[in-house]
């Protein structure tokens, strides 16, 4: 049985024994050495790292272990000289029902709340939190009565040296936080379905990007679609060991507060586009990858399965966006204006398989990609259906920055995703996204796509609203809905006023609109999108 992985509150703070612990350090970091390495890596296009696996060679048999009322703990300090953050690569984790983990500091002071750790049965990797600081304390708590004893073993530290939060800034001045408007008006989805990924390989971790997407199913199925080069050297063990990071973004447009709290560990490979398989020598297809998280993805992270078009098509001409994390900052929003065409990052390839593009100035910035968006979603608009993924990244030319963003960024096609790469039948996406091959090639996203079968499929809304009264003065009435996010937009689209529908027969106060059309659009957890044009005439 899967189960989740639960943040919760610490209630009794925990005083650090008089003597101190053994420290248990980690192998040294060899800064020239690792440098050396980055650039031949960023030369053979491999995955740009953020952290190193060092070794470290502990676990809960070195532990210092006390009884404290009902509780057996266990502390594990560790150490990484020089790092600025670290992460545990844990492996033989198997800990009994409400066994928890936290960060503390030599004092004691908490460093990251408790994590319970809820696995499947046949997983037995983790992941800490990446927690700064170079020397930390490892806490891990069962009940006393848990039989047998729990035990885990520690024989990597991800020793972090560069893009990580706070303690290391990375990206550009060019870029456009998601909460950004006019950039963000109707993308609003593909925001909250783009997530961070910690991508963990025998070397260490990096940074990309990927979208929670629908299936034709619409269970609610935990799939995250990304780059294969991201994870084309990771091994299941390592699958197990990645995180992704929901809702880490700024608070507004000029920046503020973010949180990574809301995290899920570990994944499952099932389906690759298989286009670095040493025989096709990169050129074989439009690299994608495509996850399962361990667990169910839930409810407070507000989650968004991605929409998708995977009609085989040669040019997209409508405007649209990317949502992404450069260098594995805070999300960004970057645009496009001109027409999508089609090529391959290898022209001598020949290969049609991903689109190419231009990124265009908005009002906010002009943002691009860099490394840490490798398998974010590229996005065009659908007035049926919302908002619909096209592609996924694979790279851009001229080493793009927010001080050269002339190239061209190329995003492998969801239809060659769909049928076409140089693997088997069994690991194309279709089988995945399409299960029962009911032929379908465009499917709108929700909130919640498993809660109700009137999902939107091919492009047809199965449901609409008549809000009233309309014309309207002061209050617009919304019958029939009971949960949704509103927004109010006037005739060229801006939007005027957003806000949540949380009870049935709710009404939305029409503040400071003048007299006027307006275009009411609703986001319901059972439809990806609805609209109703109503009048203001006071």
């Amino acid at each position: 049985m899967k189960r989740r992985v639960v943040v919760i509150a610490w209630c009794v703070p925990f005083l650090m024994q008089a003597q101190a612990p053994v420290v248990h350090r980690a192998v040294p970091f060899d800064a020239a050495a690792v440098a050396l390495d980055d650039m031949r890596r960023e030369a053979d296009g491999e995955l740009h790292l953020y952290a190193r696996s060092l070794a470290l060679g502990t676990g809960s048999a070195e532990a210092e272990w006390s009884t404290e009322g009902e509780e057996r703990v266990a502390r594990l300090a560790v150490s990484s000289p020089g790092a600025l953050a670290m992460e545990l690569l844990m492996e033989d984790v198997r800990v009994p029902e409400g066994a928890q983990f936290r960060v503390l500091s030599d004092q004691g002071e908490e460093l990251h709340p408790p994590v319970t750790i809820e696995l499947p049965a046949d997983v037995h990797e983790w992941t800490t939190p990446l927690v700064a600081g170079d020397r930390w304390v490892l806490e891990y708590r069962e009940p006393l009565d848990a039989a047998p004893r729990g035990s885990f073993r520690v024989p990597f530290v991800g020793h972090a040296y560069r893009e990580v939060e706070a303690f290391d800034a990375r990206e550009g001045d060019c870029h456009v936080n998601v909460e950004c408007t006019p950039e963000s008006n109707g993308w609003e989805g593909p925001i909250r379905a783009t997530v961070r990924i910690s991508v963990v390989t025998p070397q260490g971790s990096g940074w990309c990007t990927g979208t929670l997407v629908n299936n034709v199913r619409q269970d609610c199925a935990p799939y995250i679609l990304t780059a294969w080069h991201c994870g084309r050297t990771s091994s299941a063990a390592h699958f197990n060991q990645y995180k992704f990071y929901f809702n880490f973004q700024y608070a507004t447009c000029a920046g503020g507060a973010y949180s990574t709290s809301q995290f899920m560990t570990g994944a499952q490979l099932k389906a690759y586009s298989n286009d670095y398989d040493p025989q096709f020598q990169g050129l074989g297809g439009s690299d994608f990858m495509l996850l399962r998280t361990n667990v169910a993805v839930p409810s407070a992270f507000e989650p968004y399965w991605s929409g998708w078009d995977a009609t085989a098509i040669s040019t997209v001409s409508a405007d649209g966006v990317c949502v992404h994390h450069p260098t594995g900052a805070p999300k960004r929003i970057s645009s496009y204006t001109q027409t999508l065409t089609t090529g391959h990052p290898m022209t001598s390839s020949g290969l049609m398989t991903h689109y190419k593009l231009k990124w265009a100035q908005t009002q906010n910035g002009f943002g691009v990609t860099e490394s840490g968006s490798s398998g974010s979603g590229v996005f065009k608009p659908n007035t049926a259906v919302g908002p619909l993924l096209i592609g996924t990244l694979t790279g851009s030319s001229s080493g793009m920055t927010c001080t050269n963003n002339t190239g061209t960024s190329y995003f492998g096609k969801m239809s060659y995703h769909w049928t076409n790469n140089p693997n088997t039948a069994a690991i194309k996406l279709r089988p995945w996204l399409d299960p029962d091959n009911t032929g379908t090639l465009v499917l709108g996203g929700g909130e919640s796509p498993c809660t109700s079968g009137l999902g939107m499929v091919d492009g047809a809304v199965r449901t609409s609203i008549e809000p009233y009264p309309n014309p309207a003065q002061d209050v617009l009435h919304v019958p029939g809905v009971s949960q949704a996010r509103w927004t109010i937009m006037d005739a060229t689209g801006r939007i005027l006023d957003r806000g949540r529908i949380t009870t049935p027969g709710a009404s939305i106060t029409l503040v400071d609109l003048p007299n006027g059309h307006y275009v009411l659009q609703l986001r319901t957890p059972q439809e990806a999108l609805i609209r109703a044009p109503f009048v203001v005439a006071r």
